[in-house]
Parts: structure tokens; sequence; C-alpha cells
């Protein structure tokens, strides 16, 4: 017999064939595509694994497409640990409407090795004189937009550096103008606010967000019983135990449907622990502060308001780490007074890991 290939998937910024769209994406898509967009600059925000990556890549995909390309859309997908500015410059210098102009040596061939190393230091000290990624980036730019091109710039899981400061810098420039230039990242809360709090940075703070969030308990359930062949019941059962994260979601799919037919409920569960806490819950409680920490490992035993401020050193604080954890997507109000955590057995991972 076929072996029939899983639907869910545990891979980066890949939702599988069991993908539920919540349309997250379909905000950005629909602003850009007015002729007078409100935005020009979108932040996809949410907590890691739920999905930001795969809402940027919806974005991506769209813009490509053979439609969008004639229309005179130009996509680049950089990457945040390198130079984005510097890479822009590079992936649109390679565009045909590109004429820039290139250094290049007369060097005669029967000349000496030592006249030649000379001869290509004059002309990279003169490269270096006249170089600039801002100036470049300029003339490009003015190039694209008189062939009615329109850019789209996206960076996935962006943080404040040297290079991406600079690049917002540059980048403000244009919107002032209104040029069809748009730009669209993915990021934690605590990153992107840190990179909007720099000086000369008030467009990126100001900037519209999506808030990538829970997955509909609905979609997930319909989407268990179609992928898995099991009842409604069951679907159900296995949805609620996700809390609508979408790592979750596929990680406890993915189980079921390998090991459904070797290992109980309650054995599976042990295994999506495991990869849950591993995968994604060690690295979430890693860029926590100490005070989200304390807030947290408190949260364990309490969550109503009136006995957490008893158990913190300084109650005083509780009001900004409550509001950092809930931005972070961590916890979440449940009734006035109470909140809970959003993330499924994320309690049981601070109760016994940190």
């Amino acid at each position: 017999m076929k072996a029939q290939q899983n639907p869910f998937t545990h891979s980066y910024g890949n939702a599988g064939k069991a993908y539920i769209d919540m349309e997250w994406s379909k905000k950005v898509i629909d602003n850009f595509l007015f002729e007078e967009p409100s935005e020009f600059v979108y932040k996809i925000v949410g907590v890691r694994g739920s999905g930001k990556t795969v809402v940027l890549s919806d974005i991506i995909r769209y813009f490509r497409t053979p439609t969008l390309v004639e229309d005179g859309w130009l996509v680049y997908d950089l990457s945040s640990a390198r130079d984005p500015l510097h890479t822009l410059v590079a992936f649109l210098a390679k565009e045909d409407f590109s004429h820039i102009n290139r250094v290049t040596s007369n060097v005669h061939i029967g000349a000496s090795m030592g006249i030649l190393n000379a001869e290509m230091q004059r002309i990279t000290q003169k490269e270096d004189l006249y170089y600039d990624d801002e100036a470049k980036l300029d003339i490009l730019l003015n190039l694209a937009f008189e062939k009615k091109k329109k850019i789209l710039v996206c960076v996935d899981d962006i943080s404040k550096s040297e290079a991406m400061v600079a690049f917002c810098s540059v980048y403000a420039k244009y919107i002032r103008i209104s040029s069809p230039f748009y730009f669209v990242c993915t990021g934690l809360f605590s990153n992107l606010n840190s990179l909007g709090n720099v000086r000369n940075l008030t467009f990126f703070k100001r900037s519209a967000y999506v808030e990538v969030g829970a997955l509909s308990e609905v979609s997930i359930t319909m989407k268990y019983k179609k992928f898995l062949a099991i009842d409604m019941p069951e679907a159900r059962k296995l949805a609620s135990l996700t809390k609508g994260y979408a790592y979750a979601y596929q990680v406890l799919g993915s189980l079921y449907f390998e090991k459904k037919d070797e290992e109980s409920l309650e054995a599976l569960m042990e295994d999506f622990d495991e990869e849950l806490f591993r995968q994604s819950y060690e690295k979430i409680w890693e860029e926590l502060t100490e005070g989200e920490h304390t807030l947290a490992r408190i949260l364990v035993d309490t969550k109503k308001r009136a006995d957490i401020l008893q158990k913190m050193e300084k109650p005083k604080n509780y009001s900004a780490y409550r509001s950092s954890l809930m931005k972070n997507g961590i916890i979440r109000e449940r009734r006035r007074g109470e909140v809970e955590f959003t993330l499924p057995h994320f309690e049981e991972y601070v109760r016994y890991f940190t």
C-alpha cells in the first residue's frame, strides 16, 4: 500500500496542505493595490510559532504572480542578518532598467604585476571614494519609478541592528514623497518596539501592525476531521488542546497522523509537549526579561491581580510586565482582574523547566 503524505509540517515558514488562512495577509495586499494606499509599511507581529513568516510568504507569493509582475511589481525578500540597504542596491542593479556605469580597468596584458596591482588599487580607491549605497539606491529607484515599477521590500524576523537602522533611516524619505516603495516585516513586539524607539525612526513606530493571533478553533477542528479521518468529537477534542497556537496545531496534527495507530493520545501528548518545549518555548522564554520571568512564574500559581501583587517584590511593575507579556502574545485577559497563558501547556513548561 502506498504511504500517505503527512499534510502537516514542522518546516519554518511553510504551512503545508493543512494551512488555515485567517486572511491576515489580505489587509496588506488590499491596501497596496489601491491607487493611493493609506499605508506604506506593515509590521506583522505575534509570538514565535504563530505563523508570521507564513503570512509574509503569502504576501510575497501574491505580488510575485505573473499578473502583478506584469503590472510592474518588484518584490525583494531580504535577510535580516545581512545589510538590507546594500543587498537591495545589488538586486536593483541587476534589473533590466539599471544602466549604472561600472568602473573598469584598461590594463595591458604585458604590464608587470606591480603596475597591475597599482592600477587595480587606484580603481578600487576611486570606487570607494564615490560609492555610497544611499546615493546609488536613489538613482536605481528613480530609474524604476520612471518605468512605472512598484517596489516591495520584505524582511522576516526583524530586530534592531546598525544595518537595519540605516536601512529604515534611508527608507523614511521615500515615504515622505509617497513613492511606490513598500515595506513589510515580521518580528516580535519587543524587537519591533526597540527599532521604533530609535531617534528619527518615528515613521516605523507609528506604522501599521498586523497581529497574528490564534487560529480559529472551528477551522482547526474541520482540518483535523478532514486530514486525520476522525469524527467531529475527536477532532474538536484535539483542536481544543492547541489553544489556536499555529505551531501546536501543526505539531499535534503531524504526530496524530503518524502515530495514531501505534500510540494512545496520552502518549502522543508527551511527544507533543517535548516538541513544543524544546523547539518553541525554550526560545520564547530566553527572549523574555527577568521581570517578565518573575511574573510568569507567579502566574503558574495564581491568575488574580490581587494575589499577584502580594507575591511581587515590586508590585508597581506589575502593569508594565503584564502589558509586555500580553503584547508579546504570552498571556491574555481571561476576565477583569485575571489573566491566563495563551500557549498550550506553557504553564507546565514554566513550572517544571524554569
